[in-house]
């Protein structure tokens, strides 16, 4: 059985090869390729589909969403500097035009952990600029509130990677998954307790003491003076999710697909794809169950017909 990607050399160098892959895609979209294009949209037209349509149920707003992300996609390509993977940068596109659709209309499908329990963490996701706007800043006061959110989701998100990553690195499953119930879901210390099937009291210490380990972290990261520790628990809410802290990697998420994990890998990633309910995951899980059909080639048809045009207008 293998384990996870963090640990495995031939997953990393399949990561490595995708990665490749993409930034020569990348470098032919700037040179306006057509062709290259396609297959961009050809490689994450499915993951991106089957997570709009777990968040909006109907497949005709899901495909609006897709269009608009491509569209977005394409125009901001020359702020696209790698910091995240594509496929995260094109996932955050999507959520956040998800978010802007639920905030316009107030109906949700609840079924998973996350669905339950985060069902109105979208429509009020903290950002700056939606929050202060109303009250009428000047716009570079909003461009400087914004930057400094940036800052401060780059510094948790570094603090949560090494964090989380002595979990995984020691097999401490459980109290991963009791992390992402708490922080990345959510939910009570009491629903927690419940789901992990130990005391609340315990879960209790344990996320006093996770708090405190992470403020650790992130002082070690020489953050300014002014770094809101008192509002940490949501902050790290919206930079788990955003940054996808935990997500595994596509290959891993194949080698979970073909029961190729090691059992205490394998019960982790089954916990966060089917428990708890991460819908990135969920939809690139999908994706790899689904051969392309017609319907996935004529969809894919209309996003070239909808994007091409910004392809060639958008300076690169």
């Amino acid at each position: 059985m293998l384990r996870d990607d963090t640990e495995l050399p031939s997953n990393r160098d399949s990561d490595l090869v995708n990665e490749q892959e993409d930034e020569k895609l990348l470098e032919a979209i700037r040179q306006k390729q057509e062709n290259a294009w396609s297959l961009l949209i050809e490689r994450y037209q499915g993951r991106l589909t089957n997570f709009a349509i777990s968040k909006l149920s109907r497949r005709e707003d899901a495909e609006d969403i897709i269009q608009e992300t491509f569209i977005s996609f394409i125009k901001s390509l020359d702020n696209y500097r790698a910091e995240v993977n594509l496929e995260t940068y094109l996932f955050t596109i999507l959520r956040n035009k998800i978010i802007d659709k639920y905030r316009s209309r107030n109906t949700r499908t609840v079924s998973l952990i996350q669905d339950v329990f985060c069902s109105s963490q979208d429509e009020n996701t903290y950002h700056a600029a939606s929050n202060l706007q109303a009250a009428g800043p000047s716009q570079s006061w909003v461009v400087s509130q914004n930057e400094q959110y940036e800052i401060q989701q780059s510094i948790l998100a570094k603090a949560l990677m090494k964090f989380c990553q002595s979990f995984k690195d020691s097999y401490r499953f459980r109290n991963l998954k009791i992390l992402e119930l708490l922080l990345y879901s959510g939910v009570s210390t009491s629903t927690a307790a419940e789901l992990v099937k130990v005391e609340e009291s315990t879960i209790r210490a344990f996320k006093h003491r996770c708090l405190k380990q992470l403020q650790k972290f992130i002082e070690e990261l020489n953050v300014p003076t002014d770094f809101p520790y008192s509002n940490l628990e949501n902050l790290l809410t919206d930079t788990w999710e955003s940054q996808r802290i935990t997500c595994p990697k596509r290959s891993t998420i194949g080698a979970f697909l073909l029961e190729q994990l090691e059992p205490e890998w394998f019960d982790y990633i089954d916990f966060h794809v089917t428990t708890l309910g991460c819908h990135f995951c969920r939809a690139n899980l999908k994706d790899m169950r689904q051969q392309k059909t017609l319907e996935e080639s004529m969809f894919r048809e209309r996003i070239m017909a909808s994007t091409i045009g910004f392809l060639h207008n958008t300076e690169l």
